[in-house]
C-alpha cells in the first residue's frame, strides 16, 4: 500500500472515531470566528461572515439554497483537525440556540447511546443513567498509561486498584472519575483539566490546545469581547444573559465506547446568537474539541456557520501535515451527515 493510501485509511479510522462527538457540537460557537479582520464595529451579518470564510457569491447562494459549504481553517497545533462549514436552518437563531443549550439535539447522532446533564455542583446521581458492559469494565480495570485511553496518572491508579473487572465494581469508579473532572472544570475552567498520561513520563495536555483555539477567535474578541473573556477565563469571567449547560455522553463508535464531557455556552448579539461547545474530556479516539458557531437571521431562516477544532495525538509526528489535511477534509465530509440529521430535528 502506498504511504498516502495508508495514511488516508488511517485518517478515515480516526475521523470515524471523532464522529462520536454528539451532533450538538455543530451548534457550538460564533459564526465570525475565522480570525479575519472586520472593517468596523457593527452588528455582523450573515453575508459578512460568509465573506470572511472566503466564500464566493456562488457559494453564498448555495448556503442560502440549503446546501452545505465548507472552508479551510488553520490549525492551532500539530494535534488539530480543523474545518468550517455553513448551511441554512429553517428556524430563528434564538430557537436553535435554546435547543442546543437544552441538549435537545444530542440524540441526532445515532452513535450516542446515553446522555445526561450535570447539576451544580454535581453529584453521582447525575450519572445514574450511565451503564457499561462487561467488556468495557474489563478494559477500564486493565487500563495502562498510553494512547488507548485518556486518563490521568491518578485515574489509571484508581481503576487499577479496583481488583475486579466487573461492571458492578468498575462503574462507580468511572462515575466518580467523570464527576471529578466535571467539578474540576466547573470550578477552575481550563486550569482544571487534568493531562492524559501517555506512559514513560509523557503527558498530553488538552487545555493549551483549547486555549489556543479560543485565542484564534479574533472576530469574537472584537465583536463580543465579554463572551470571548468568558471562554478564556471561565468561571472567573461572567457575562450577563449568558446561558450554559453541562452534559455527559456515552457513544459507541466502531464498537468502542467513548465517554465525553461537554460545556455549552450561548450569548446574544442583537438577533444573532453565538454558541460554544467545548468538550473538555473524551475517553478515547481523540483528546477533546471546541466548536464555535454563529446563527444569523436571513430571509427564510438562519445561516449557521460552524468552526470546529478537534485534537488528537494520532496526527502528530512524521507525515503529520498530510494526516491533518486528510483528516480535516474527511471530518468535514462525514460531519455533514450528522449536521443534516440535526437540521431535520431543528426544522420540525
Amino acid at each position: 500500500m502506498r504511504r498516502d493510501d495508508k495514511e488516508g485509511t488511517e485518517m478515515r479510522h480516526i475521523t470515524r472515531r471523532r464522529l462520536g462527538i454528539p451532533f450538538a457540537l455543530w451548534a457550538a460557537g460564533l459564526a465570525g470566528l475565522l480570525c479575519l479582520p472586520v472593517a468596523a464595529r457593527a452588528q455582523i451579518t450573515a453575508d459578512a461572515i460568509l465573506s470572511n470564510m472566503g466564500l464566493s457569491a456562488d457559494d453564498k447562494q448555495k448556503v442560502l439554497n440549503g446546501e452545505f459549504v465548507t472552508a479551510n481553517v488553520p490549525g492551532v497545533s500539530d494535534r488539530d483537525l480543523a474545518f468550517a462549514i455553513a448551511f441554512l436552518v429553517k428556524a430563528t437563531p434564538e430557537a436553535v440556540s435554546k435547543q442546543i443549550v437544552a441538549g435537545q439535539l444530542i440524540t441526532a447522532d445515532a452513535q450516542v447511546q446515553s446522555n445526561g446533564e450535570f447539576a451544580n455542583p454535581g453529584s453521582l446521581a447525575d450519572l445514574a443513567k450511565l451503564k457499561i458492559t462487561d467488556d468495557e469494565a474489563k478494559a477500564l480495570a486493565g487500563a495502562k498509561p498510553g494512547d488507548a485511553i485518556n486518563l490521568s496518572t491518578s485515574e489509571f491508579a484508581a481503576f487499577q486498584a479496583i481488583g475486579s473487572g466487573t461492571p458492578q465494581a468498575v462503574l462507580p469508579v468511572l462515575q466518580q472519575m467523570l464527576l471529578a473532572r466535571y467539578q474540576a472544570y466547573r470550578s477552575s475552567g481550563l486550569a482544571g483539566i487534568a493531562p492524559y498520561d501517555r506512559g514513560g513520563g509523557k503527558k498530553s495536555d488538552l487545555a493549551p490546545d483549547l486555549r489556543k483555539a479560543t485565542e484564534a477567535l479574533k472576530v469574537l474578541q472584537k465583536e463580543m469581547p465579554g463572551f470571548y473573556a468568558v471562554l478564556l477565563n471561565y468561571p472567573k469571567a461572567t457575562l450577563p444573559g449568558m446561558t450554559e449547560n453541562f452534559f455527559w455522553t456515552r457513544s459507541v463508535i466502531e464498537k468502542k465506547p467513548t465517554y465525553a464531557l461537554s460545556h455549552v455556552l450561548a450569548a446574544a448579539d442583537g438577533p444573532n446568537r453565538a454558541v460554544v461547545r467545548r468538550q473538555y474530556y473524551a475517553s478515547t479516539g481523540y483528546n477533546g474539541e471546541q466548536t464555535v458557531a454563529g446563527f444569523l437571521p436571513v430571509q427564510g431562516g438562519t445561516v449557521a456557520v460552524c468552526i470546529s477544532h478537534a485534537f488528537t495525538d494520532q496526527v502528530t509526528g512524521f507525515g503529520g501535515s498530510m494526516k491533518r489535511s486528510i483528516g480535516s477534509n474527511i471530518m468535514a465530509s462525514k460531519m455533514k451527515e450528522i449536521f443534516e440529521s440535526g437540521r431535520k430535528k431543528v426544522n420540525q
